[in-house]
């Protein structure tokens, strides 16, 4: 029994902390409005049915979501590729998690994640076997490796070790759910909360499920030992500050965001009460009948009284325009810096300086890091060869479609000799001209092999030839 052991550590606790104001934006304006007086202070003298009011008056410009989702979008333009490994692998690839979800599908969702804390993870697990299995039998029972996304909201804590003088993990305890049919009613499913400890120690790593009993006490459910020698969770970094640790990409733009959604209220608020003026009234008596109506007319008996409408000047409202307008001109230069590269290169390849230095290719790298290992962990569980795995992740941001100009350039460049066939094939599949998995030798070769389609009249070899008549007739 421990008490202890959903309890999250400090360094997650300040991890799940600073990832508050980002998950709340993404969840957009519903979860904004859910937060409340978080983001949102309520005025002094404001009161709470009024306060209410404009919180749900409020809208949310989700600058957040949209810039993760673009630049995720950048990445997978084009699909996740096993460039190298087994071919059993890479069937894997195609329900990579069990749920229907492909290598490209499932890395999206990890590296989408990644932006909010900085870090996302991926285990690596597979079904316990009972007794000796054939592959045959596995794969009938679909007893295979899959991949499982973990967020840092998943993770309570860890420990490391160094073994074999690399730094590692030797404990790690992840908060997950599942779900299982009701025993007291057959059409109903519970949700059932575990906490899940993996321990590595003299070269195996043993696994112990705790649950909740009746007495709210955590007690172990399950324990049982795996062949893994190492705990097989891997990070992905966004942004790296230590070994399983990072922090949040766009912690300014996320600032920035609630600032405009602050704002974006503020403008909501006022233009409510511009847009209803106000009717105001001098020299009369509380209690004459007041009614507005196009049928009705207003009348007093005294000579000064007066009635008019007052209406809000207007100038707030433009101010407040503008500074919207700013703090969405700051969102789109923050989210855009991730494009931008950190250093200039001085070899002149200008092209590849952007690629290779951006925040987001470095991004792109780690994520490639991650796959590469924990496909090479699936081929550990799935007992498959140890082969070299090599994973392609685009990092192609800036790519633009070849011009026509640039098109004939290059055809004359291939006819005299100063760039090759197979250069040309694959800058055009670089920039989207042809497909990415077009086998550019297999292409060629098809092309070699192709005859020349020579029918059509037949040459007359009994008569004078065209240069015998022109000799002829230049004798002549």
């Amino acid at each position: 029994m421990s008490d202890t052991v959903n309890k999250r550590s400090a360094v997650m606790a300040k991890m799940v902390e600073a990832s508050e104001k980002g998950r709340a934006l993404m969840g957009g304006s519903d979860a904004m409005r859910l937060a409340g007086k978080t983001y949102l202070p309520k005025f002094k003298a404001e009161l709470d049915e009024d306060y209410k009011a404009r919180l749900a008056s409020s809208w949310l410009f989700n600058g957040m979501r949209k810039t993760v989702k673009d630049m995720t979008g950048r990445v997978f333009a084009k699909p996740i590729e096993i460039t190298e490994g087994p071919e059993r692998l890479k069937e894997f690839a195609d329900d990579i998690n069990m749920q229907g979800q492909d290598l490209s599908a499932f890395a999206s969702d990890v590296f989408k994640d990644g932006f909010v804390p900085g870090i996302s993870f991926i285990m690596v697990d597979a079904p316990r076997r009972e007794g000796e299995t054939t592959r045959q039998q596995a794969t009938t029972l679909g007893l295979r490796p899959y991949m499982v996304h973990l967020t840092v909201e998943n993770i309570l804590g860890f420990k490391t070790e160094m073994f074999n003088n690399v730094l590692a993990l030797s404990m790690l305890r992840i908060m997950e759910s599942v779900t299982e049919d009701d025993p007291k009613d057959e059409f109903t499913q519970i949700k059932i909360d575990q906490v899940r400890v993996l321990t590595r120690f003299e070269g195996v790593v043993s696994v112990r499920i705790y649950r909740k009993n009746d007495k709210d006490k955590w007690l172990i459910h399950d324990e049982y030992l795996t062949n893994a020698e190492e705990i097989t969770v891997i990070p992905f970094y966004a942004q790296r500050t230590g070994f399983f640790v990072g922090e949040p990409v766009l912690e300014d733009l996320a600032d920035v965001n609630i600032a405009h959604w602050q704002s974006q209220s503020d403008q909501r608020n006022i233009l409510h009460f511009a847009r209803v003026p106000i009717l105001f009234a001098s020299g009369r008596g509380d209690d004459e009948p007041l009614v507005i109506s196009a049928s009705q007319a207003v009348t007093s008996r005294d000579a000064d009284a007066k009635l008019s409408w007052v209406e809000h000047s207007g100038q707030a409202i433009g101010a407040g325009r503008t500074d919207l307008k700013d703090l969405e001109f700051q969102m789109q230069a923050l989210g855009l810096q991730l494009l931008v590269e950190s250093n200039e290169t001085a070899t002149g390849a200008a092209l590849d300086a952007v690629k290779e230095t951006s925040t987001l290719s470095m991004m792109a790298d780690n994520l490639k890091d991650a796959l590469e290992q924990a496909l090479a962990w699936m081929a550990f569980y799935a007992g498959l060869p140890e082969e070299s795995i090599t994973v392609e992740v685009n990092k192609d941001f800036g790519i633009t479609a070849l011009t026509a100009q640039e098109v004939q350039v290059m055809q004359t460049d291939v006819s005299l000799g100063l760039l090759s066939k197979e250069a040309y094939y694959e800058e055009r599949k670089r920039r989207g001209f042809l497909r990415p998995d077009l086998d550019t030798e297999t292409d060629m070769d098809a092309i070699s092999e192709e005859m020349p389609d020579l029918q059509g009249d037949g040459l007359d070899l009994t008569g004078p030839s065209a240069v015998d008549n022109a000799l002829a007739t230049s004798n002549g």
